[in-house]
């Protein structure tokens, strides 16, 4: 007689009892019984990641392209396991762009003269985004006079937001200025931020109960005003003496 089936079997992650004739860890969920890892199983997982449905980076990228605020409002209000989460996501996209500034040569910090300040911000540029996510969020929460969320939520909807717009720096910003160079840079500047003044705008309508013109509206002015924020902190900064 065939016991095989009848011996005690235990999941290789957390060591808990499988259950006869299942696959899964009751416990943790792995799968029991994998086999050695293969080539073929690291580009399975790649794939997945990329294109499954509930939980991919394509899946995200598209939403926060057509619907920022209704993701943001989404996770604030527990509906997390379908997304990654924001911190992650920022955090992920300016390593990416850092290292795509650092091996294009892009300037995105600029001194009328040489400046440890300056020079140190433009190694370091992942400090200026999240510089701008406090002040980005707090503005935000700011001109929410209904209070419909408090800051750390409308950190949620920085965190999102501020990722797409750093792609949209590398994708688009930084092949311009490596087309160009420092021709029409400050037109190339001010075009960057009217466009992502208007999809912050634009995020907070969808975020923020009720949405409409007014919320637009809000959504400019924050971005708007956390632009100059952080200009003048960065300027004050880059001008003292070291």
């Amino acid at each position: 007689m065939d016991t095989t089936d009848r011996e005690p079997r235990r999941c290789d992650n957390c060591d808990a009892d499988i259950v006869l004739g299942h696959r899964y860890c009751g416990i943790c969920g792995q799968q029991y019984g994998l086999r050695r890892l293969t080539l073929h199983d690291i580009a399975h997982d790649m794939l997945h990641a990329l294109v499954h449905v509930d939980r991919s980076a394509l899946f995200l990228l598209r939403m926060l392209l057509l619907q920022p605020g209704v993701v943001a409002r989404n996770y604030v209000q527990g509906k997390r396991k379908r997304y990654f989460g924001p911190f992650s996501f920022l955090v992920v996209v300016v390593a990416v762009a850092s290292a795509a500034i650092a091996l294009s040569g892009f300037h995105p910090v600029y001194s009328n003269r040489p400046n440890a300040v300056a020079d140190f911000l433009q190694s370091h540029i992942n400090l200026l985004v999240f510089a701008d996510l406090p002040l980005l969020a707090a503005f935000s929460r700011l001109l929410d006079l209904r209070g419909c969320f408090n800051l750390a939520e409308h950190l949620v909807l920085a965190a999102y937001t501020s990722g797409i717009r750093v792609i949209f720096a590398t994708l688009i910003l930084i092949p311009l200025w490596y087309a160009f160079h420092a021709d029409n840079v400050a037109a190339v500047a001010l075009a960057s931020l009217a466009v992502w003044a208007l999809y912050f705008g634009f995020a907070t309508s969808q975020f923020l109960p009720g949405g409409g013109v007014l919320s637009w509206v809000k959504g400019i002015s924050a971005a708007v005003l956390a632009a100059i924020s952080l200009q003048v902190l960065v300027t004050l900064v880059a001008s003292m003496r070291f």
